[in-house]
């Protein structure tokens, strides 16, 4: 019925409604996955809610029914039937009826129902489609409740891509920072750990998601601006693992999830080399990983665990193997004599107990039908090597120790690189483990033109590579590079060049074989070049000031950091004031790649198609920020030092003073 500007609800369907509330309010998560009840139960809800927002009743009907939803999203196991019967689309809708209705108290309900969709995997994908971050950031712009702001920060947080985080850097930092001053204000506040009506547990979740990107790791670590109340963020999360692991009782549901996500960031942490020493250190917190690794853990199988957390032991074995410099975590130790060849033991499955070489596999679950299609072309060279691939030798136990081993008994590890790869924590230990560890010989595979972040592209910009742009149906030559560089690794004989086995994101060059005459006079020019930069008086560097160095200091420099003749040239740096100054505006990796791309262009100008490799420019990149890192340290030091010497005269000349 319509009853001039609003729709009514009859009255006796407010019995039916009230018998729809109590059946969400203590609906559980069904254990057979048959969710047909739940789906009819709040399709009908569903049909009543639309009708309120027409309704002169609306206050009524949504003071009761916006909290009933809000509490069973909670549970994210249902998560998957409110995408089915259509809520996230439901939820922008009536989020936009609130707000012309100026019902700004209920936005809070709404909100925080989209952010318990997008705790699902299944959620993010469904928000994403209807461009929900648009909407949420609209909201948080026009919003001043400190709990919606927070929501929607959360929301943002989950719903990123790691292209969105890049661009969107300035927003991303302070949801950062907001999530981490939750997690500080929580932590000072046993046994609850709660602050502004956040468990502890929220903002740590949402930092994991964060955390699978690179850069976002290094803000957290070195430039968030939160006071954290200890000498660096790593010893935080240590000390908040260790004193929530010791005070909270086994019987909290809330203490697994916590320590996961714990174990989850500290497991990142320990992936780089440059934050890894912190965890290696502390003695009390790798007793307590230890522990973590080898109790048996019993989960809530009804609460859904998002796919970029990795379960508790995992992350403890994780954590343990980058630390443990013995290597002895649930992994078979392998002799330097025994990496380039399988290794037989009890540990290895049937398909590798005989003579034939290992390949193994490494790559994200998302990048499966591509992963698939490689196995069936490698399979076809099965008389020369066996393929190890988690699907077909995990399929049963643990599977962390099973892939360990894998990687261990294998000759050649092929790395199916792309997005999902650099966000994985699992990827990324199977990368560190085989080739920082195992010093594995490993071939990096490319999917489109993805690129690989700072840590991963400083591993692999002198390997060889091939790249797939066609993942319906694989590049046969491409294949055919593939099988080449296989059969090079295991035979130790040197496989042709192409343009596929230079380094990635270099353009292709064409060498021509030259003249002897021609190849003698490069020899001479480059033996003059090395014996220019040999020439000469040295200098202790470590004493003379950098903005004091002339042009022969600085080519001192470059030789002692073993730094291209050609680099020194191309820059033609004037001063030590010149060379400090362009350090500084490689502050990061991403600045990094920009300059190394632009300087790419002029190198190939200068020297006429000579390429510059980009492990060289990297090399010279570190050497400058290590540079820049000496000299802060230097004038700082001079700080102090004048400082002191100032008030020692001023304590004299008083002195004076009163014995005059």
């Amino acid at each position: 019925m319509n009853n001039g500007k609003y729709a009514t609800i009859e009255a006796g369907d407010h019995q039916k409604f009230s018998s729809l509330l109590q059946k969400l309010t203590y609906s559980e998560v069904p254990s057979n996955d048959d969710l047909q009840e739940h789906e009819h139960v709040l399709q009908s809800t569903l049909d009543y809610v639309n009708t309120a927002f027409e309704s002169s009743e609306y206050s009524y009907l949504t003071n009761h029914i916006l909290p009933t939803l809000l509490n069973y999203s909670d549970r994210t196991g249902l998560v998957p039937c409110l995408i089915k019967t259509d809520y996230p689309k439901a939820l922008l809708k009536w989020l936009s009826a609130i707000s012309k209705q100026g019902q700004s108290e209920d936005v809070r309900y709404i909100v925080g129902m989209i952010y318990n969709i997008s705790r699902h995997d299944d959620g993010i994908q469904a928000l994403n489609s209807l461009d929900t971050t648009d909407r949420i950031k609209e909201i948080q712009s026009h919003n001043n409740d400190q709990e919606v702001n927070i929501l929607c920060s959360m929301i943002i947080a989950l719903l990123s891509t790691s292209e969105q985080i890049k661009n969107d850097r300035k927003r991303m930092n302070n949801i950062l920072d907001q999530l981490l001053q939750i997690v500080v204000d929580a932590s000072k506040r046993p046994p609850r750990y709660q602050a502004g009506g956040w468990h502890i547990s929220e903002p740590l979740i949402v930092l994991i998601r964060l955390i699978c990107y690179e850069r976002t790791l290094d803000y957290i670590l070195q430039h968030a601006q939160v006071e954290f109340g200890t000498s660096s963020t790593t010893e935080f999360f240590i000390n908040i693992l260790l004193k929530f692991h010791k005070e909270i009782s086994e019987d909290d549901r809330l203490k697994l999830s916590t320590c996961t996500a714990l174990c989850n960031i500290l497991w990142s942490i320990s992936l780089r080399p440059q934050y890894k020493q912190e965890l290696q250190e502390n003695e009390e917190f790798k007793m307590l990983i230890e522990k973590i690794a080898t109790d048996k853990v019993i989960t809530n199988s009804a609460q859904y665990v998002p796919k970029y957390i990795e379960n508790i032991q995992k992350a403890a074995d994780g954590i343990l193997c980058n630390i443990n410099d013995n290597n002895q975590v649930n992994i078979p130790s392998v002799t330097e004599d025994e990496r380039r060849k399988p290794v037989v033991s009890a540990l290895i499955p049937s398909t590798l107990t005989n003579n034939k070489p290992s390949i193994m596999i490494s790559y994200a679950h998302n990048d499966n039908n591509i992963c698939t299609q490689l196995y069936n072309e490698l399979a076809k060279h099965n008389q020369q090597f066996d393929i190890w691939i988690d699907w077909k030798n995990s399929k049963t136990g643990y599977l962390w120790g099973k892939i360990a081993d894998g990687i261990a008994n294998s000759s050649v590890i092929l790395c199916l690189l792309s997005n999902k790869y650099y966000e994985s924590k699992s990827c990324q230990q199977e990368f560190v483990y085989a080739h920082d560890h195992l010093k594995k010989p490993v071939i990096p595979i490319y999917i489109f033109d993805d690129k690989p972040p700072g840590w991963l592209a400083i591993h692999t910009c002198i390997m060889k590579y091939v790249r797939f742009r066609n993942i319906k149906q694989l590049e046969q030559d491409k294949l055919k590079d593939l099988i080449e560089m296989i059969e090079e690794n295991l035979s130790g004989t040197s496989a042709k060049t192409n343009e596929n086995l230079l380094p990635p994101h270099s353009a292709p060059v064409h060498h021509e074989l030259l003249p002897v005459a021609q190849k003698l006079k490069e020899e001479v020019k480059l033996n003059a070049s090395n014996k220019e930069m040999n020439s000469g008086p040295k200098t202790d560097l470590s004493r003379k000031s950098i903005e004091h160095w002339d042009k022969s200091d600085i080519k001192q420099w470059f030789q002692e950091n073993k730094i291209s003749i050609d680099l020194y040239k191309l820059y033609q740096f004037e001063d030590g004031t010149q060379l400090l100054s362009y350090a500084t505006s490689l502050s990061n990796d991403e600045k990094i790649e920009l300059h190394r791309q632009i300087y790419s262009d002029e190198f190939a100008e200068m020297y006429r198609g000579k390429r510059l490799l980009p492990h060289q420019f990297t090399a010279f990149a570190y050497a400058l920020r290590k540079l820049s890192s000496e000299q802060v340290k230097t004038e700082m030091k001079q700080t102090v030092n004048h400082s002191a010497i100032k008030k020692t005269a001023e304590t004299n000349k008083s002195q004076m003073c009163e014995i005059l």
